[in-house]
């Protein structure tokens, strides 16, 4: 079976990370041939060997229009750059939509003439709420040819600005439609029950194998015997990861007293601002901000705990693979925690808000004992290498 899957770019986050790890399992399995389009071809230092498993294409009229002058410069010839010096300022005339769907309808309305696919995938979806399109169901739409297409829903639909008009419009010619957790399809089937024949649940891929060998067996941390470690993963930004409520939390905590450290494993736009809040609220020796890190894994697996800070997540991975490292986890609610995170047996989840965030984690903080109770529970009863069903469910919705 030849599958096309289709996505702006192989940098960080969770769409990214959801990706690599199902084209690295799938390319292991001799029924499929697999091959990627990404607009940006420009890896993080994280994908990179994906280009040694999976033929990946970049359509270079495409490829002007998503990378900025910097990465232009850096990675593209003399004679390319020139092309790219003339493309990108007409693009910024016509407006950067307007400019890639023009690109895909006329220059690459037929881009794989010469190859017969089974299946092509938009892997990313829009964000009509902030008008942001990131034009994989576009080009899938309109560019390729195959048995069939099929569309990626990766977030809640409320905070993306799904409605039922949109739905209706966008997604009607698509043939199946994939939800990554049980709440965003079942919001999706809400909003157009009409569709929900074609509307199928296909959670984000993970091998426990290959989480337990990345985390090691040498902590990266130096601790204090009476301190707790907290780790948060995500994107620094503060509209929907939230990672401005941490910084709040460990403010009155500090006050409080109590002996801790967080550490923060990301990179994203709200970095820097975060930074110097924590320098203008002396919060060094509490907040250790690390960065963008290759391998998260072991900071994740020898916290006391992990902390997600999240206004609204589709599923949010990193508490699958806390989990999978046996590492107790706090969440703020939203409707796919109740899927991965079990009261009292892996972790607790809050309100979404920073009070009952600050109320959790001082909670801990007060009796470390339940960290300890909660680790020894979820080693015993091996959830670490317990695996997720998601290959089964994307064979099966590909073969329905």
């Amino acid at each position: 079976m030849k599958i096309l899957f289709v996505n702006p770019h192989l940098k960080m986050g969770g769409i990214a990370n959801s990706l690599y790890n199902l084209l690295i399992e799938l390319q292991k399995d001799s029924q499929f041939s697999i091959e990627l389009v990404c607009f940006n071809p420009y890896f993080g230092e994280k994908f990179n060997q994906i280009t040694n498993k999976v033929q990946v294409y970049s359509p270079f009229i495409l490829k002007c229009l998503y990378i900025n002058f910097t990465v232009a410069k850096t990675h593209l010839p003399w004679y390319q750059l020139a092309a790219y010096a003339i493309v990108k300022p007409i693009s910024k005339i016509l407006g950067d939509i307007t400019s890639r769907k023009l690109a895909m309808r006329y220059l690459y309305n037929h881009w794989n003439r010469e190859t017969n696919y089974d299946a092509a995938i938009s892997f990313s979806n829009d964000i009509p709420k902030n008008n942001a399109e990131m034009g994989t169901n576009y080009f899938v739409q309109t560019s390729v040819t195959a048995k069939q297409k099929i569309a990626w829903i990766h977030n809640d639909l409320d905070k993306l600005g799904f409605t039922r008009k949109y739905i209706l419009e966008r997604y009607k010619n698509f043939d199946k439609i994939v939800s990554v957790s049980k709440s965003c399809k079942a919001d999706f089937d809400r909003l157009a029950p009409e569709f929900s024949a074609k509307s199928y649940l296909v959670h984000n891929f993970l091998d426990p194998k290959v989480l337990i060998e990345k985390a090691g067996n040498s902590t990266p941390y130096s601790k204090k015997s009476d301190e707790i470690i907290f780790v948060t993963v995500a994107r620094v930004e503060n509209n929907q990861k939230r990672i401005d409520r941490i910084l709040e939390i460990a403010k009155e905590l500090k006050e409080k007293n109590y002996s801790f450290k967080w550490y923060l494993i990301g990179d994203g736009p709200d970095l820097e601002a975060l930074k110097t809040q924590a320098k203008t609220n002396a919060l060094k020796g509490y907040m250790v901000f690390k960065g963008f890190q290759q391998n998260p894994y072991p900071y994740i697996k020898y916290a006391d705990c992990f902390v997600l800070s999240s206004a609204y997540e589709a599923q949010g991975m990193v508490l699958s693979e806390a989990i999978m490292l046996n590492t107790p986890v706090i969440t703020t609610d939203f409707p796919a925690a109740k899927e991965f995170v079990i009261e009292n047996v892996n972790g607790s989840i809050v309100a979404n808000n920073t009070k009952a965030l600050l109320q959790g984690v001082e909670t801990l903080l007060k009796n470390p004992e339940k960290l300890t109770v909660l680790r020894e529970q979820m080693t015993s009863q091996h959830t670490s290498s317990a695996t997720n069903n998601s290959i089964a469910e994307f064979t099966g919705m590909l073969n329905t």
